[in-house]
């Protein structure tokens, strides 16, 4: 028996039959096992990136609205908390998605001091009043963003774990140390109204006049600006590659050959001539959006462009001050003693549309010329008045809203200008039109120009100095734009002041964040920029605007 239960033991311990069965489910469990770990780590690396890619996002917002950095938890675009929020992966944000949950982001604002020497040359520094505090001590230059997210696994449940959670971070410098390549056309206001008192309020000194205050936030902006590619110590000619070039345009026209009264030392206010049109066909619009080679800016009897594209009004990137003897940094009272910069002459009333038509050709005939050479530029128009256009034709039709009183300050060189009457009854067809060119629908015009320049690619910003929130554009009678206009900040006339000049000036900006104001004469800015009231702060907030935020090392100190 002793032999038989030996046999029979060692004849089952040679059976291999189904071990095949046991191993190749062993394998099969495990290449299972395996291919889920793989779709779930991928799963889990995809949901990183998207948690990367919008913490990215969050950071460089945030840093662009620098330094207005608002309050934790707003969404008010415009500053950096806001911008932070809006791109992040929460829910209903701009990069929300479904892989991602219980998204949460933090952010700390610090200084960063080894970025404001170069080659990013962004100095700390204080937020504007009401507009927040860096979590980091009182001056800052940089963020670090912070996310957190769970993604749920497909695979987890079968060990117990059904979330994992996810973290990124990044860090971005603030805008205002790299200028990206700009054309910049300043068009300022030198009508008989600016030679009154600035405001207090302005933060331009005592006994300083309107067109003095511009001529000061000119020159703080240009001295923030970078004139040719390069690090602080380049040194800037008129052949380099430039990085912010500037052409200086005035209204009214000045007398052709005058210029240069504006220019060189010492300066003195050059003669005025009339907003005048080379051929004006009734009822119809000249067109002067788009620049032709026999297309004349500006008008035959004078100029606007007071300085051509100047990339020399520094010596070098990095000096504070201007170079007194260019002719743009004379042109804004870099030069000193004798050379005051530009005068305000007055002779003719406000009429912006024919300058902005011209600002935007020279803008577009600059671009094109750099593009043949291989280089790629961006264009941007800054405008600054106080005012309602008011220029007059002593043959304006008045029952249209013309204002006739003060002689012919615009006019026809050749043909009937729209608006005017050829009788006393005012019959002819164009007697009431408001089409450009026109003696009617004067800030209507000059809305609908800076809206064709947003539309063709120019950045327009528009700054009003003691802009009226009373009255009306007074010869604007005849002119809508709708309030939902695809270009410019606001609708015109629409708003809480509807038809008033500091509805004008507004609706000229390409969007809210692009219109500033003094608010002297109770016009105030839009949101985003209520903080900046001094004409000092707000050109110095246009050149900011300039630059451009981006990403640096996690760590930066």
């Amino acid at each position: 028996m002793q032999r038989l239960g030996i046999a029979i033991l060692r004849r089952f311990l040679k059976d291999d039959r189904g071990q095949t069965a046991a191993v190749l489910a062993v394998v099969i469990f495990a290449l299972v096992a395996l291919s889920a770990a793989g779709v779930e780590t991928g799963h889990v690396y995809y949901a990183y990136r998207l948690l990367q890619a919008s913490t990215n996002a969050a950071a460089l917002a945030a840093a662009q609205g620098m330094p207005d950095i608002g309050t934790s938890g707003s969404t008010t675009v415009g500053t950096a908390w806001g911008n932070l929020i809006t791109y992040s992966s929460q829910s209903g944000e701009k990069n929300a998605t479904n892989i991602l949950q219980s998204d949460s982001i933090t952010a700390d604002f610090y200084c960063a001091s080894s970025i404001t020497g170069s080659p990013f040359n962004v100095g700390c520094q204080t937020p504007p009043s009401g507009e927040g505090s860096c979590t980091s001590g009182s001056t800052c230059n940089a963020v670090k963003a912070t996310q957190t997210a769970k993604v749920s696994l497909w695979f987890g449940g079968f060990v117990g774990v059904r979330t994992m959670n996810l973290a990124a971070q990044a860090t971005a410098a603030m805008r205002g140390g790299l200028h990206l390549p700009y054309n910049i056309a300043m068009i300022i206001d030198t009508t008989n109204s600016m030679t009154s008192g600035a405001p207090s309020a302005d933060g331009c000194g005592t006994n300083a006049s309107q067109v003095q205050c511009a001529v000061t936030g000119a020159l703080d902006m240009l001295e923030s600006m970078y004139p040719c590619v390069g690090g602080a110590s380049t040194t800037c000619t008129s052949t380099s590659d430039y990085a912010d070039a500037v052409s200086l345009f005035v209204f009214p026209p000045v007398a052709a050959g005058s210029a240069t009264d504006d220019t060189n030392c010492p300066t003195k206010n050059p003669p005025t001539v009339p907003y005048a049109f080379p051929v004006v066909t009734p009822g119809s619009s000249q067109n002067l959006i788009l620049p032709t080679s026999t297309t004349q800016y500006p008008n035959n009897a004078g100029t606007y462009q007071i300085v051509s594209w100047n990339q020399t009004y520094k010596s070098t990137n990095g000096s504070s001050t201007l170079l007194a003897t260019d002719p743009l940094a004379v042109a804004v009272g870099a030069g000193g003693g004798t050379c005051q910069g530009l005068k305000a002459p007055g002779g003719q009333g406000t009429y912006y549309a024919q300058v902005i038509y011209a600002a935007q050709a020279a803008l577009v005939a600059q671009q094109t010329a750099e593009a043949a050479k291989g280089y790629a530029t961006s264009n941007v128009l800054i405008i600054l008045s106080d005012g309602d256009a008011t220029a007059s034709n002593s043959s304006a039709n008045t029952s249209a809203g013309g204002n006739n009183g003060n002689g012919n300050q615009i006019v026809a060189l050749s043909g009937t200008l729209n608006g005017t009457c050829t009788s006393s009854k005012c019959t002819n067809s164009n007697a009431t039109t408001t089409t450009y060119p026109s003696a009617l629908g004067e800030c209507g015009q000059a809305v609908q120009a800076a809206q064709a320049a947003t539309e063709a690619g120019t950045k327009v910003y528009t700054v009003a100095m003691g802009s009226e929130t009373s009255g009306s554009c007074l010869t604007d009678a005849q002119y809508t734009i709708s309030s939902g206009s695809t270009y410019g900040a606001i609708g015109y006339p629409s708003g809480p002041y509807s038809g008033q000049a500091c509805n004008a000036i507004e609706a000229m900006a390409t969007n809210v964040n692009t219109f500033f104001s003094d608010n002297t004469g109770g016009c105030p800015a839009s949101t985003p920029n209520t903080s900046y009231t001094t004409i000092g702060s707000i050109f110095q907030a246009v050149g900011t605007n300039l630059s451009t935020a981006r990403l640096i090392p996690n760590g930066t100190t």
